[in-house]
């Protein structure tokens, strides 16, 4: 990678915040017609094409939902299978230019890419396990493409303390075997490793108030974020993001300053106490009862002074608290108590800077200028999804 710039953007703490004193908001504009025989459950990804076209992805749906600019369901891409342009597992997807759509399968796993408008099959590619001299022997998972048509892919460190982000360039329908460093994360504190009475590997679990490392590639692989610790208690406090160009090589290192949230002793102990794995594992005969599994859980819990300046969503280092636009915009979700607020930081590509208030129930899943698109869950838990305009704060 080439040089750091680095650029500090305005305060955002209460008392010091002169870019913005109130938030912006957000504005219902409309709601995507999900066909009746087509069931959301769970929304993983969403890109939006610069047409206005929509891309997404469902947990438990298979293939790619496509829609068109006005919400109205156009098509599905890709059926369940393995065979060529088929998908198993699809995972992440985003745009290679304007009329490219690219669709990671980690159930195979590969890469392929379609026809954005038609939905026909172009290519896939990755071998079962790529670079094994690089990655000492493991199988690497892709989980993203490039603008410069290179596939993203990790290889853990020591213990899982560090991840090194490889990027490997497609010939053909394979990899080259040459994987190229863009950065290494610290992720010591990502997984909480709980021990139980009866031994063995223990209880693994994703710890929301980790300050670990983070990575956020935007829709068209343009620009990869690198969003790392936050600067020591003790001294003004702001996270750093290194924003890397990959076709113009230049790196800019972000500082944004934030407000230190304490972090409270019973919102620790409400989480646990709200895990679904301790009550499985209460079934399981492993922990006698809930509260010795909570207590467990608080044990092994190396509890940190401050929420994490940005959400920690538990779901790994590819995070879906940190949203980038074509234009390089950022937006990160504020950490603090789920259900008490939500907030945003919105980072411009001049390094401009806003704070956004979303609906509550909203869950962010893209960004693209001043429109966003959001999962909300009526009473029934049922998902819809939604697109919003900004408005600024005043108007």
């Amino acid at each position: 990678m080439a040089a750091v710039t680095v650029v500090s953007v305005g305060s955002l703490t209460a008392q010091e915040r002169t870019a913005q004193e109130r938030p912006d908001t957000l504005v219902l504009v409309s709601s995507l017609a999900v066909p009746d025989s087509i069931p959301l459950t769970y929304v993983t990804q969403l890109v939006s094409g610069t047409d206005g076209s929509v891309f997404l992805l469902d947990a438990q749906t298979d293939g790619v939902l496509v829609f068109d600019s006005d919400g109205a369901f156009r098509r599905r891409i890709g059926r369940k299978g393995q065979g060529p342009g088929e998908l198993l597992t699809p995972w992440r997807l985003g745009l290679l230019g304007q009329d490219t759509l690219w669709v990671v399968d980690a159930g195979r796993p590969r890469v392929n890419l379609y026809n954005a408008s038609t939905g026909a099959s172009l290519a896939d590619s990755g071998p079962a396990t790529w670079d094994l001299a690089a990655a000492a022997g493991q199988l690497l998972q892709p989980f993203a493409v490039l603008a410069d048509h290179s596939v993203v892919a990790i290889t853990w460190g020591v213990e899982g303390v560090l991840v090194n982000v490889l990027a490997f360039r497609v010939v053909g329908r394979q990899t080259d075997p040459e994987g190229v460093s863009l950065s290494v994360l610290d992720v010591q504190d990502r997984v909480l490793a709980v021990p139980v009475p009866a031994g063995g590997a223990g209880l693994q679990l994703r710890n929301p108030f980790s300050h670990g490392d983070m990575l956020a590639i935007g829709p068209t692989g343009k620009h990869v974020a690198f969003i790392r610790r936050p600067k020591p208690v003790g001294s003004r406090a702001f996270f750093t993001v290194e924003r890397y160009d990959v076709l113009e090589g230049g790196t800019d290192a972000i500082r944004v300053p934030y407000s230190l949230r304490p972090l409270d002793t019973k919102d620790i102990r409400a989480w646990a106490a709200d895990l679904g794995a301790i009550d499985r594992m209460v079934e399981m005969g492993v922990f006698p009862s809930h509260t010795s599994g909570v207590n467990a859980v608080l044990d092994a819990l190396d509890e940190p002074d401050y929420y994490p300046p940005v959400r920690n969503r538990g779901r790994g280092i590819v995070e879906e608290a940190v949203l980038i636009d074509f234009g390089a915009t950022m937006w990160f979700q504020v950490s603090d108590v789920p259900g008490r607020v939500n907030d945003w930081i919105a980072v411009s590509d001049n390094h401009g800077v806003s704070r956004v208030s979303v609906p509550d129930g909203a869950r962010l899943l893209a960004v693209q200028g001043d429109l966003v698109w959001a999962e909300r869950r009526d009473g029934f838990g049922v998902p819809s999804v939604h697109m919003f305009r900004v408005q600024a704060a005043g108007r």
